[in-house]
């Protein structure tokens, strides 16, 4: 499998947190016989065919993340190196406990690691962003995207993506992210969030109709651990 190709403004991306991995999903072998713990088996046996292949993709993913950053033996099989934490839903690098985030559309699948709390979420720019946004507007975001030069479908998937990975970062339910977080700034490479008084920043890096946003940082609640929801 061949790491996919460098968009715009990813370098940044990569420059904020330990690692990153981009892949289009159909490079990846998700068929590969030896690949899974019995818990990620457990997990694959309960799933639909169209949820069965984003979840191992990502699974794929981390364990060349996991390999990326030396957490594993070069010798040590696949079927070992543990992707789900504890609570068997949300993702995890070898045990190894890095912070970590993982993320897919139809297409492309990203994980990322870091020493801190890390949120990552990656869409595809459409008008869906406006449609799931449109009840859950906070203070002036309507305006800020509604007027935005990015045109509005863009700037509502920037905010919609800033919100996803911020939810994973501050380890909050999607729904309490929606009516908490502000966007409080919308660019093509960096955006900001507030919440509960206190500024974010978050960068952005787009290709092919896509959009990859990272949140980070030192002084991100250290409860959020691991992910609210499954990837």
């Amino acid at each position: 499998m061949k790491e996919a190709a460098s968009w715009p403004g990813i370098d940044r991306l990569r420059s904020v947190c330990l690692g990153m991995t981009l892949f289009d999903i159909e490079t990846l072998s998700l068929n590969t016989e030896h690949l899974f713990t019995h818990r990620e088996i457990a997990r694959i046996l309960k799933m639909g065919p169209r949820r069965r292949k984003s979840f191992i993709a990502a699974r794929v993913v981390l364990k060349k993340l996991a390999r990326q950053l030396g957490l594993v033996e070069k010798t040590q099989p696949d079927r070992t190196i543990e992707t789900l934490g504890p609570d068997d839903q949300r993702p995890c690098l070898a045990e190894s406990g890095l912070y970590c985030s993982v993320s897919h559309d139809s297409r492309m699948v990203v994980a990322v690691a870091h020493n801190h709390p890390i949120g990552v979420d990656l869409e595809v720019i459409s008008n869906k962003a406006l449609r799931v946004l449109n009840p859950f507007w906070v203070g002036g975001e309507k305006e800020l995207i509604s007027f935005s030069p990015l045109g509005p479908e863009r700037a509502a998937t920037l905010a919609w993506t800033a919100k996803e990975a911020a939810a994973k970062a501050l380890g909050l339910h999607l729904i309490q992210a929606l009516r908490e977080i502000e966007i409080i700034r919308v660019s093509a490479k960096e955006g900001q969030i507030s919440h509960q008084g206190k500024i974010y920043p978050l960068w952005h890096s787009e290709g092919e109709g896509q959009i990859l946003t990272l949140i980070t940082g030192d002084d991100l609640p250290v409860k959020a651990r691991f992910e609210p929801r499954s990837s």
